[in-house]
């Protein structure tokens, strides 16, 4: 039966500032993300039979109700129906889970993308990016990519000039977040810093990556409470990093190096810090085909 292939990159946030509280218990954040090469691969397929039918290669994530591509699977077909046949999505994960990394959005959007094509719906970006904000504030983001800033509860975006080039590196501890728990403790005490988005949009737009990692602020990183966070955030800067810091809820750290030795020289630091390390680079797009096989 026929398949298709999807890239579904992570995202890290060059700031991420909380600007409000909403009736209903959301939060109104204003966030510069970017997507990053670091990707799950999401292969959907049409099988004989009926339902719908998650694997994955990493043991800890569910397969069942509760996983993002589930979620995603069965919101895209209340909108456009039920297939004829049974659907597969097969999740090869690289991105690391409770990271700040996006990842289960990353594979709902790949779901999402897969799904339109496999089945021939045609369904426009602006449409799926509806579905998407169902399942997750970061689905929409994940699904168009690039260099955006997000406010509301992460669902109204703008478009920013493409990243300057540079090698990027993730590290994430052994230690995961909870977003959930990240944002109740924000709750509880605040934060002593918040970051100035418009100077940090005005760096992007004067492509000065050394004026974009200055201005980076993340206001969930005060209340991580995390030690290994900090470590591997000292690690990256003496390794010569022109910035680094957590990235989204955490636990994930990420440093900005426009020296691909200084940041190989890093990822070997880091190895006894982190439970992953990943080098990277900024990337334009967000969940794409890579391929259809008969």
């Amino acid at each position: 039966m026929k398949s298709i292939v999807v890239e579904a990159p992570a995202k890290i946030n060059l700031s991420l500032d909380i600007t409000g509280i909403r009736e209903n218990g959301y939060h109104n954040i204003d966030t510069v993300m970017q997507s990053v090469g670091l990707c799950d691969t999401v292969t959907i397929s049409r099988m004989s039979g009926q339902g719908l039918y998650i694997s994955c290669n990493q043991p800890r994530i569910p397969c069942d109700e509760t996983n993002y591509a589930h979620i995603a699977a069965s919101r895209f077909f209340e909108r456009f129906g039920r297939p004829d046949t049974a659907i597969s999505i097969d999740i090869q994960k690289r991105i690391p889970s409770e990271a700040g990394l996006a990842g289960g959005s990353a594979d709902a959007a790949g779901v999402l993308v897969g799904l339109n094509g496999l089945l021939n719906v045609g369904a426009d970006v602006d449409t799926l990016c509806r579905i998407g904000v169902t399942v997750g504030a970061d689905v929409p983001f994940c699904i168009m990519g690039g260099t955006r800033r997000a406010r509301g509860v992460g669902e109204e975006f703008s478009t920013l000039p493409a990243f300057p080039s540079c090698h990027i590196l993730i590290a994430k501890p052994a230690a995961g977040i909870s977003t959930a728990e990240s944002y109740h403790r924000y709750d509880r005490s605040g934060a002593r810093r918040h970051p100035d988005t418009e100077r940090l949009v005005h760096c992007l737009e004067q492509a000065d990556l050394q004026g974009v990692a200055k201005e980076m602020c993340n206001v969930l990183s005060e209340v991580a409470g995390l030690p290994a966070i900090e470590e591997i955030r000292a690690v990256m800067l003496a390794c010569g990093a022109s910035g680094a810091m957590m990235t989204g809820s955490g636990s994930a750290v990420f440093g900005l190096f426009t020296s691909r030795g200084q940041a190989k020289h890093c990822m070997r630091k880091l190895y006894g810090l982190a439970e992953g390390v990943f080098l990277t680079r900024p990337v334009g797009y967000g969940a794409v085909v890579l391929d259809t096989r008969d």
